[in-house]
């Protein structure tokens, strides 16, 4: 009888225990074959996976490009070797007569922005690129900085220009911590006052841990800076600025030497760094760098000897960590927002604090604002902006005071798959005047169809108290704006961007969208100096982005979008997706400025000539490394490719055509294009003409063998003059030519005869 209330007592136990852990789906696989050790294998970040930001939020759900388990142990740091290499299937001059039209992107020119340049390039069977962040130096306005996620690498890369964004050198890896076995994503970009550039990441490991009979590992996390001294084209080796780990708490053990307590595992997201003045010494810069830190804490338990977790419940708090410039003094992380807990289940709290971001102003008060969630939940009810104030560099940190107070917009909006919880994070900057304005999205409660909009708030006292929210985009729809972004320039103007559906009543499509202010926020909107229009919002990109055609089921175009500022122009970078409707799938990081960029050209040598004779096209200002489709009078003679500078030559042959002028066109993949004229002065039209009139006029006879002499000597003339040329191209142009006059030499001669025979007296 003992033995049956045993075994009916451990049923029990067992039965509570998994129905106390049964949403936190701990994974128990024993192997004691050797009556050694079991393995426990379960996934911590899993249960934090939709409140993680950057490229591992999709890997812990399963959402990946490349790596496509949750398996942190089999998987992290694995990159798959069958991709195929997706380039150019088009060799480098392909003459193709009568070819049909070539789709290519449409671009609508922004009414008050630049032409939008396509920055990043393929290396691989995986042609996306997203969450990108842009800086510009501010010893040089012309000197920009991007860092994106990069799948070409399964990691992170730079991208450099010298030339204010009109052409980029790129890519340049920036590595992950060499003992690590990824990257995590969550790239953000900086410059110090001397041009020195450094880029933030976070860089993935493997952690094993063994409790009793139990082992196990999990996936951890470090944030890392790399530092460059040639603006961007070379890094160095990440340094570490704070890590996760794995931890006991509250230890002892039972008289059966059993390890009792509890075991946090820490997982670091959502890093981002701000360089300014050190409040300390404020002739240096100091490094910044805020992040989200999760614990996961398990209850450790057991059942005779198996160990199992259960009883989960997650932590959460935003630290930063102060480096100086040359990373020789780094500080231990410091608690900026308090302890928040999430418990599991249907009953307890549901707070979390995430997307935190530090500002800095020029006397060097740091400002760090992040999301609060509340007790009703992430991605739903209502959230709060909270800043805190250090006034010493980072050592202490004032009470929190609340921003805003908003509607949280949800993990993904209603009408489509990808990832927008983080339009909530505020985007934050400082004023000249130490003014602070911070940017976000939520949901507007006067629309209940409404996804999101835009929203700002402003401190003028130093963030001791702030103004109510103000919608920032004007349009009248219910349709979603996301992602927005904030700088301000030397004199003050407040510069936002955001991404916008309000030109598509399907909702699926955006636009990129951009509104300013002069008066601290006071008022919106501005004049474009060259029409004379005044805006309160206007577009910037060229051509809308899908992203159901930029990533896998739609699901990822990153966490955000960026801007900078100089006293001169503005700059932004989005996720741009507008080739993936024409070349598959792709997502490509798209860049604009205030400022126009040269238009693509082709110039055309000989201007003239007759048909079927060679010409060379030279182009530039094109997409670099880019498919480029010759027409000729709407249709499609030639393909060729461009260079790394988006510049290429290409000797065609003019078709069979009429006498007359012809437009000469280029465009690229991206949809870029220049035209030009030729002007063809003998083509069959002209050999028609003459023919018709030999019907009736014996002259004209004479005419045509006149004409066809003289256009043979033109034909030598022109091989002379372009003896450059290769022998096989002079070689295909007499004999085209050679066959054209024989033609019509045949056709002349019989028609010459047929009137010596028809002037014959009859018999």
């Amino acid at each position: 009888m003992a033995r049956v209330y045993l075994t009916a007592f451990l049923i029990a136990a067992a039965l509570l225990l998994s129905f106390g852990v049964q949403l936190a789906e701990p994974l128990l696989k024993t192997d004691l074959g050797a009556g050694q050790t079991h393995r426990l294998e379960f996934v911590s970040t899993k249960l934090i996976s939709s409140l993680l930001t950057g490229r591992y939020g999709l890997v812990a759900r399963g959402e990946d490009l490349v790596i496509k388990a949750v398996e942190p142990a089999k998987e992290v740091g694995k990159v798959l070797k069958e991709e195929t290499n997706r380039a150019a299937t088009i060799p480098p001059l392909l003459q193709a007569p009568g070819a049909a039209g070539v789709l290519v992107p449409f671009r609508s020119p922004a009414p008050a922005f630049s032409r939008n340049i396509i920055i990043t390039r393929d290396f691989s069977g995986a042609p996306i690129q997203t969450e990108p962040h842009i800086a510009v130096n501010p010893r040089d306005p012309r000197h920009l900085l991007v860092g994106v996620i990069d799948y070409n690498f399964g990691g992170v890369s730079a991208y450099v220009s010298f030339d204010g964004g009109e052409t980029w050198i790129g890519p340049r890896q920036v590595k992950y911590s060499r003992d690590d076995l990824g990257s995590g994503g969550d790239p953000v970009v900086a410059f110090d006052r001397v041009g020195n550039a450094y880029f933030a990441q976070i860089s993935l490991d493997i952690e094993e841990f063994r409790i009793g009979t139990a082992v196990s590992s999990e996936v951890v996390s470090s944030i890392v800076v790399s530092k460059s001294l040639d603006g961007g084209l070379t890094w160095s080796e990440p340094v570490s600025m704070a890590r996760s780990g794995i931890f006991f708490r509250n230890i002892q053990y039972d008289e059966r030497g059993r390890l009792r307590g509890s075991i946090a595992f820490t997982f670091l997201d959502k890093p981002w760094m701000a360089v300014g003045p050190d409040r300390g010494d404020p002739t240096r810069d100091a490094i910044y760098v805020t992040y989200t830190e999760f614990a996961v804490v398990w209850d450790i338990f057991y059942i005779e000897e198996l160990v199992f977790l259960g009883n989960p419940r997650l932590e959460t708090v935003i630290k930063l960590v102060k480096s100086s410039t040359d990373f020789s003094v780094i500080s231990p992380p410091t608690a900026v927002s308090p302890v928040v807990v999430r418990s599991y289940g249907d009953t307890g709290q549901r707070r979390v604090v995430q997307g935190s971001q530090p500002a800095v102003a020029r006397d060097g008060t740091v400002y760090v604002a992040w999301l609060d969630t509340l007790d009703d939940d992430s991605m739903r009810g209502l959230g709060e902006i909270r800043v805190a104030k250090s006034v010493d560099g980072g050592r202490s940190w004032s009470s929190p005071t609340r921003a805003a107070s908003f509607n949280e917009v949800a993990f993904n909006p209603r009408n489509l798959a990808f990832r927008n919880w983080g339009s909530s994070f505020p985007q934050i900057a400082t004023g000249p005047d130490g003014e602070v304005y911070i940017v976000f999205a939520g949901r507007p409660a006067d629309k209940p169809l409404d996804e999101g909009d835009i929203f700002f708030v402003r401190s003028l006292d130093g963030g001791a108290t702030w103004s109510q929210p103000q919608r920032l985009n004007d349009d009248e729809t219910s349709r979603l704006q996301f992602f927005p972004a904030i700088a301000v320039d030397q004199r003050g103007t407040i510069h936002v961007m955001w991404g916008d559906m309000r030109d598509d009543p399907v909702e699926t499509r955006y636009h990129i969208y951009y509104t300013r202010s002069a008066d601290k926020g006071e008022t919106w909107g501005f004049v474009d100096e060259v029409s004379g229009q005044r805006f309160e919002s206007t577009r910037v990109s060229d051509a809308y982005s899908n992203p159901n055609f930029g990533f896998p089921g739609g699901r990822f175009i990153g966490d955000y979008f960026a801007i900078a500022a100089s006293a001169d122009d503005v700059y932004m970078v989005w996720a741009d997706c507008r080739l993936g409707e024409f070349t598959g799938l792709s997502q490509k990081i798209a860049f604009a400025r205030r400022s126009p960029i040269r238009s693509p050209s082709i110039f055309v040598t000989p201007p003239t000539g007759i048909a079927g004779r060679d010409v060379l096209i030279v182009g530039s200002n094109f997409q670099p490394d880019s498919n480029i489709y010759i027409e000729l009078s709407g249709t499609v003679v030639a393909y060729t490719k461009t260079n790394e500078e988006g510049a290429f030559a290409a000797r065609i042959f003019t078709p069979l055509t009429s006498e007359g002028q012809h437009t000469l066109a280029a465009y690229d993949q991206t949809g870029n294009f220049a035209v030009a004229s030729f002007y063809i002065e003998f083509g069959f039209n002209n050999v028609a003409e003459l023919l018709e009139e030999s019907r009736t006029d014996k002259a004209t006879l004479e005419k045509i063998l006149a004409r066809m002499e003289e256009l043979v000597n033109l034909g030598n003339s022109t091989e002379a003059s372009n003896s450059s040329a290769s022998g096989a191209e002079s070689s295909q142009l007499t004999s085209f030519w050679a066959l054209i006059f024989a033609g019509a030499l045949g056709v002349a001669l019989g028609l010459a005869l047929g009137l010596l025979l028809s002037r014959r007296p009859q018999k």
